[in-house]
């Protein structure tokens, strides 16, 4: 029997609560340890006595190698309640640091009253002491990783069904929207129908005339409204792919100008294309029109007086689309609804937050179109606005150079 290392084991039985103590001050000295001082005492200590048992338990069979499986299961709780304290690996590790610190000052101390024939019962604690700490970090490693494992694999499921239940919502929204647009669709043939039998009835009565005007614009007004939703719908099912091919898309652009160029006239606008003669990429021009159209459209809307200008442009890897009005513009781009819209994350990378809309106001659903125009082209959009100086929308498109040179 060697009494040295019984007499220590009988000193750090009794001188636990001091061990703890000690621990604890050096822990809140580590800049790297803060969450130590939220803890109480008991939370601090949690099972470390227990270990310095398994310390003693070895001591006391004269250095035998403390026991593998004993060890697991306290490194295991402690690690437990740490990692439930919300300490990660490295914090745990500097907390088994400092722990073995004190339980080598202590172990020295003992020895220090001692003469020089129990130093080889030194070295024997300290090897002691050194194989239960190696046992200790690995298990805490492990014990973490399992944690680390579990957790995310916890996290990757919730994620799974959140994805799943917001894919559900899609396609419900998506549904319902399609099938209230066709109801209203039918809806509004009626009231059509019945306008052109009222426009036959009441020739050669003016008054009658306008209110039939205006109820024709209120109809025109709504039936966009309607294949705006199909649109969208359509989009957000996934049902509308891009069919790219090679195009000459200033052409595209330069006679959407002229169509919309009379509604421009008649509201005082100048409606300007400012674009090359031609211009071949390999795109969906389909999209790319609809894109162009949407802005076009809101920028007539909200403009009172200038102009409007459609334009696009070709540059190293990309080509750009640009819709710059001289409307009331924007004070604070960065917290308006239209640039909230426009930064929100691609379908895929986020749970959605409510839609804002194209128009200043917040009416419509055009810039939602958009931005779902431009995630299928892989296309960049933003907006650029001076208060009182007008807004300007700018897409950036990838230049594929196989469609571009294949004209």
């Amino acid at each position: 029997m060697n009494l040295a290392l019984h007499d220590l084991a009988d000193h750090l039985s009794a001188s636990k609560e001091e061990i703890v103590d000690r621990w604890r001050q050096v822990c809140e000295r580590d800049a790297e340890l803060v969450l130590v001082s939220r803890l109480t005492r008991e939370q601090f200590r949690n099972n470390i006595p227990s270990a310095i048992d398994e310390v003693c338990r070895a001591l006391l069979a004269d250095g035998a190698p403390p026991s593998t499986a004993a060890i697991e299961q306290e490194v295991a709780r402690h690690g437990h309640h740490r990692w439930k304290q919300g300490f990660n690996l490295h914090q745990l590790i500097r907390d088994w640091g400092h722990f073995n610190q004190v339980m080598v000052e202590r172990i020295d101390a003992f020895f220090c009253g001692r003469g020089p024939e129990d130093a080889p019962q030194r070295s024997l604690a300290l090897r002691c002491l050194s194989d239960y700490m190696l046992e200790a970090a690995s298990s805490s490693v492990r014990r973490f990783e399992e944690l680390r494992q579990a957790q995310a694999a916890s996290t990757a499921e919730d994620l799974r069904n959140l994805r799943q239940e917001f894919e559900q919502l899609t396609t419900a929204r998506g549904r319902m929207l399609r099938e209230a647009a066709h109801d209203l669709r039918g809806g509004l043939s009626a009231v059509v129908s019945a306008s052109d039998v009222l426009k036959l009835s009441t020739e050669g009565d003016q008054s009658l005339s306008d209110v039939l005007e205006t109820m024709d614009r209120g109809i025109r007004s709504v039936s966009e409204m309607l294949e705006s939703l199909l649109d969208l719908s359509r989009l957000e099912a996934g049902a509308d792919p891009p069919e790219r091919r090679s195009v000459d898309i200033a052409e595209v652009l330069a006679e959407l100008v002229r169509q919309h160029r009379t509604s421009a006239n008649e509201k005082g606008l100048t409606l300007r294309w400012d674009g090359p003669d031609s211009l071949w990429v390999c795109t969906d021009p389909g999209k790319v029109r609809r894109i162009a159209q949407n802005l076009l459209v809101n920028a007539l809307q909200h403009t009172r007086h200038g102009e409007v200008r459609l334009s696009c442009a070709r540059g190293k890897d990309h080509w750009v689309l640009e819709v710059a009005d001289t409307g009331p513009g924007i004070q604070d781009v960065s917290g308006s609804a239209v640039a909230r819209e426009l930064d929100r994350p691609e379908r895929g990378q986020s749970l959605p937050q409510p839609k804002t809309t194209l128009s200043y106001t917040g009416e419509g659903i055009g810039l939602t179109i958009v931005k779902r125009l431009c995630e299928i082209l892989d296309a960049e959009i933003s907006l650029s606005s001076r208060p009182a100086k007008g807004s300007t929308f700018r897409v950036e498109l990838p230049l594929d150079e196989a469609g571009s040179q294949g004209i």
